[in-house]
């Protein structure tokens, strides 16, 4: 299995998950045993970005990349939690999971349309 698949899978399920926690939402425990498992394939993904980045990006430009990826990373982080803590007084916790599930799905399809990946496709697990 190639990075890029297991990348995808995550997003994939992570967006599955998603969905199933709105359809799961009035059963507390089926809710919470769902919405834990999609952190599953939320934490697929994120192992995943380094190497696909490393893949993708020359060895000279490889260092300024990797600072200027987790500077933006650790800069919206706080900004995404004030943001998002704002948007959960005024949505319904049933919408904003279906949002994120859209939101994932729309990386997956993005993902699994695009051509520019190819030397993440040479990337294998061991």
């Amino acid at each position: 299995m190639t990075v890029r698949q297991s990348y995808l899978i995550g997003n994939f399920g992570r967006a599955l998950f998603m969905i199933l926690t709105v359809v799961s939402y009035n059963q507390f425990w089926l809710f919470a045993i769902i919405y834990l498992l999609s952190f599953v394939f939320q934490g697929l993904t994120q192992v995943f970005e380094t190497p696909m980045i490393q893949a993708m990006v020359g060895s000279d430009q490889l260092g300024k990349v990797m600072t200027c990826f987790y500077t933006l990373v650790y800069v919206t982080l706080p900004l995404g939690s004030l943001a998002f803590s704002f948007l959960a007084d005024r949505f319904d916790l049933r919408l904003f999971l279906l949002l994120f599930a859209l939101f994932y799905a729309g990386i997956f399809l993005l993902f699994l349309a695009s051509h520019a990946f190819k030397k993440v496709d040479e990337l294998q697990l061991s």
